[in-house]
């Protein structure tokens, strides 16, 4: 049974790198904001360990665009299969706990 919720970090919003994103790409990083929340929702409830997959961006309601502002963001790291959300696995539940 994976988890049916994740954490959220209720300073979102004023995270030096959210401010960074929206303050830089206006609309479009606050949409990749969206889609970062979208995407711990997915990793967590998929037990991704962090990892977003190039063929999983659409359920995440992204764009590669969306990837590139994550990743300029450091809100995302690229790897061989797509996107691995940074620190992930330091705020999140991972792996065999993730079944407890």
């Amino acid at each position: 049974m994976e988890l049916t919720w994740y954490r959220a970090d209720t300073a979102f919003a004023s995270h030096d790198k959210v401010l960074a994103l929206v303050e830089t790409f206006g609309n479009r990083g606050k949409q990749a904001g969206f889609v970062y929340q979208c995407a711990l929702g997915h990793a967590v409830g998929h037990g991704t360990d962090g990892l977003i997959k190039r063929t999983s961006l659409r359920w995440v309601h992204g764009t590669t665009g969306d990837a590139d502002l994550l990743v300029s963001a450091g809100l995302w790291e690229p790897c061989e299969q797509g996107w691995h959300i940074t620190n992930f696995g330091t705020r999140q539940v991972v792996g065999a706990a993730q079944q407890v």
